[in-house]
């Protein structure tokens, strides 16, 4: 073999030259140790993004009640459901063919929706005050089953399997107390047989006796009188209703049976709690009949008095001068009104009084009146009276109640508040109907 053919083994490497090699390979593998972590962080940033945007902050909290919490789901559920009662109320005004006589309801429902943040802030108080009246049912021992929920969505739907339910039989009015010589030198009156005495009428003498006691001809039915009556369609029928609609809202937006049934479920036990709280409320209540004379100032209130004290008509001076223009022209009747039907300051000097007295000048945020009581009794409240007065009850028991739990609001909520469902656009109303 020639001498420039012939093949030389490679030099072993030197010590360095292998500490190079294997600090070059420490640096590839701590490089790719990096990039390796760098793609894992961004991985767990991405999908802690994405969880954040939906799980977890359907779990945020908007609001705090005591041991209950409600979170973004909820809230957002709660607001559209609510949004979707006032489009298909507004929507079925609108192709009723008689949208014109509901212009004024459906304009205010129509900007209940577009303030959307409002809407929602209603919403929000509303759910905290269901929170409330959870809290102090439990205290109460009042829960709501299963079997309540589904008695109410069948009653809901009309479907009464054990048989329509008996009437409740309605109010029979006592008769008024006819009107003593006093009242009668007080204020000329032309009584009726109304039971339920109104601003123009004054009192009333006694009714007709068949408004007062039932008769053999008029009397309610009980209902070991009316046979059970069977509801017109069957279970599967009620069952394809509840269906319907349960899928008619699930179309619009994410919502479940279960989220449907726990809404009646809050329905329920408002309605229990409400009535284990106005129970002891009688509808017989100590009632005055009075009429005022309202006027700006307090020179004037005394001239009227003057006036009075010199023997003019109260009637007539209340006619001529009274700023109360829906009563004035009456002769300032306000007809009968029990407690808490007036603003304080009246309603304390009116009830001080004795039949056929007159008032010193009252103040109240309207003016000055002067007040002449024309009758006080016992009388039983309209069914809207007695109404406004457990309601006004209820809602004096749930303030209370949140001055002995902790609330909190969370700023979240306005930021997931949903404007959606919204009035279709062939349905909306010109901003100044």
């Amino acid at each position: 073999m020639t001498k420039e053919h012939e093949v030389k083994a490679p030099a072993p490497a030197s010590r360095k030259h292998e500490a190079r090699l294997q600090k070059e390979k420490r640096q590839k593998k701590i490089m790719i140790a990096v990039l390796i972590a760098i793609v894992a962080v961004v991985v767990v940033l991405v999908g802690y993004g994405v969880l954040q945007g939906t799980v977890l902050k359907n779990r945020k909290p908007v609001a705090k009640v005591g041991s209950t919490t409600i979170n973004v789901n909820q809230f957002v559920k709660r607001v559209q459901y609510e949004r979707l009662s006032y489009v298909e109320t507004f929507t079925s005004y609108a192709a009723s063919g008689y949208a014109m006589f509901f212009e004024s309801q459906m304009l205010d429902m129509q900007n209940a929706l577009d303030n959307y943040i409002q809407f929602g802030s209603d919403i929000l108080d509303k759910m905290i005050n269901e929170a409330v009246v959870a809290e102090k049912a439990a205290e109460l021992g009042i829960s709501v089953t299963d079997e309540d929920i589904n008695k109410e969505l069948e009653r809901g739907f009309g479907f009464f399997p054990e048989g329509t339910p008996t009437p409740e039989p309605t109010y029979a009015f006592k008769p008024t107390s006819t009107l003593s010589a006093q009242q009668l030198a007080i204020i000329t009156i032309t009584p009726t047989a109304s039971p339920e005495p109104t601003a123009t009428t004054g009192p009333t003498q006694t009714p007709d006796p068949s408004l007062v006691t039932p008769t053999a001809e008029n009397a309610v039915p009980t209902a070991t009188q009316i046979p059970p009556t069977p509801t017109a369609y069957t279970r599967e029928g009620f069952e394809g209703l509840y269906d319907q609609m349960l899928t008619s809202i699930s179309d619009q937006f994410p919502y479940t049976e279960a989220d449907f049934r726990e809404y009646v479920r809050n329905l329920l036990l408002n309605q229990k709690v409400f009535e284990e709280v106005t129970k002891d409320i009688s509808r017989d209540q100590e009632m005055i009949w009075a009429r005022h004379i309202l006027v700006t100032t307090e020179e004037e209130a005394n001239a009227i008095i003057e006036r009075l004290e010199k023997g003019e008509d109260f009637g007539t001076i209340a006619a001529e001068l009274s700023i109360d223009t829906s009563t004035g022209a009456n002769g300032g009747d306000l007809s009968w009104f029990s407690k808490g039907q007036m603003v304080e300051p009246f309603e304390n000097a009116a009830y001080a009084l004795e039949i056929g007295e007159v008032s010193e000048p009252v103040q109240s945020d309207y003016g000055f009146h002067i007040i002449q009581l024309l009758g006080k009794e016992i009388r039983a409240l309209s069914d809207q009276q007695w109404d406004a007065m457990k309601q006004k009850a209820f809602a004096e028991f749930i303030e209370n109640a949140k001055t002995e739990i902790s609330i909190k609001k969370f700023d979240v909520w306005a930021s997931v508040v949903p404007n959606t469902p919204a009035i279709p656009a062939e349905y909306r109303m010109a901003a100044s109907q």
